[in-house]
């Protein structure tokens, strides 16, 4: 929530320097205010070019992620499949 007159805070974190310093800059693009920070525009990069590398990479991890979790979930229903055929 903002206060009258005051510059609107983003939740998250800058993805250059992961500071929780994001804020709606000019024209609404979302910039980080750490003066530190390698890159205060990444933020607003990456909500404007969904087939970043950063995306892209981060979708790919996913389905690894989740083809795993399919196999492993997999091989639990059959191990359940088979206790419950041999308690028969």
């Amino acid at each position: 929530m903002t206060q009258p007159n005051s510059t609107p805070t983003v939740r998250g974190q800058c993805p250059a320097c992961r500071g929780t310093s994001l804020f709606l800059g000019n024209g609404g693009h979302v910039t980080c205010a750490r003066i530190d920070c390698p890159n205060p525009c990444a933020a607003d990069d990456l909500l404007h070019s969904p087939a970043s590398p950063l995306v892209t990479g981060t979708l790919k991890q996913l389905a690894a992620a989740t083809a795993t979790l399919t196999a492993c979930l997999d091989e639990h229903v059959q191990a359940v499949r088979q206790a419950a055929d041999r308690s028969t």
